[in-house]
């Protein structure tokens, strides 16, 4: 199966993760999360990034030249070297632990062990221990530091530049027009009273409103949630999700006049977002939030959102 197009997300996040989020990743994707920070994240750029890539070694085997430059420059790693230097340490990456197998380890290896890894290497696999010892210890020297540990640079900048791959298309989105998710303004909070005062019901299920008109930073900030995960595009569908958060913050509201009152006052905050001079909470560009926060994310978020809803008394 061809490599699928590379996107600048979650790529990027995954170079740059510590351990603790790598695991938060893996937990969220259902991926074993136990092992180093190397090998999570391999792990993780292997199953989030490229799902549909066999990279097992028939897998590996099976993959041009090309193709594997590709792998490699995916996984952060050296991508020179013969067809056959970009075989072996494409399976050591995906497959084992630079910590643990290094030369001063295969004194303690088994016969057994260590023709399975002159297999996979595709070394010789008759002789004496000494032999097949020898012949892993030239691969293991030859590939040192090429595998195991993403590049330094990932690590700590990221993708600075676009990442050039010959067999598949590099979604760099970093010139795309920005989203930017602005702190609210007293001026803009003062509106947003108003308005849940304002077009808010006069009878008895008015107090609900008044109540969340008397704190407009809790209400803003609810609404900058559902900006981040939904897009500054607001719809009748993101107040309802935007109501479903309310629900679970203590805030009830169902009946159809309130919450035309929720959807104003959101609009107005929505309004400033694009047009507004105060600081950003953050700045994302369309398709970087369409990767972080896809259809499955947003389904996510709703169903961590019903579950924190009160029970009914």
């Amino acid at each position: 199966m061809p490599i699928p197009n590379i996107g600048r997300e979650p790529l990027n996040g995954l170079y740059q993760a510590d351990l603790k989020r790598l695991r938060s990743i893996a937990d969220k994707n259902g991926i074993n999360k136990r092992g180093s920070v190397e090998v999570l994240r391999a792990s993780l750029i292997h199953r989030v990034v490229l799902p549909s890539v066999d990279l097992s070694w028939e897998g590996i085997q099976s993959k041009s030249n090309a193709e594997l430059g590709d792998l490699l420059r995916i996984f952060g790693i050296k991508a020179s070297g013969s067809h056959k230097d970009r075989r072996q340490r494409l399976w050591l990456h995906v497959t084992q632990d630079v910590n643990k197998l290094k030369i001063e380890s295969l004194a303690l290896a088994s016969r057994e062990e260590l023709v399975e890894l002159c297999k996979r290497l595709e070394l010789p696999t008759e002789g004496s221990r000494t032999l097949l010892t020898g012949n892993v210890e030239e691969v293991l020297t030859s590939q040192n530091k090429a595998w195991g540990k993403i590049k330094r640079s990932l690590r700590r900048s990221g993708l600075t530049s676009k990442l050039k791959l010959m067999t598949t298309d590099f979604q760099d989105n970093r010139d795309e027009k920005l989203i930017l998710v602005r702190e609210a303004t007293p001026a803009i909070l003062e509106n947003v009273r108003q308005i849940l005062i304002r077009l808010g019901p006069k009878d008895g299920l008015g107090s609900r409103l008044e109540i969340l008109a008397s704190n407009p930073s809790d209400f803003a900030r609810m609404v900058q949630t559902v900006g981040l995960v939904r897009g500054p595009l607001w719809s009748r569908e993101a107040t309802s999700f935007l109501l479903e958060m309310m629900h679970a913050r203590g805030y009830p509201i169902t009946v159809g006049h309130t919450s035309e009152a929720i959807h104003k006052a959101a609009i107005a905050i929505v309004d400033d977002w694009m047009h507004g001079d105060s600081p950003s909470i953050r700045t994302y560009g369309i398709t970087s939030l369409n990767e972080r926060f896809d259809h499955a994310g947003i389904e996510d978020l709703r169903a961590r959102v019903n579950r924190l809803k009160p029970r009914s008394t």
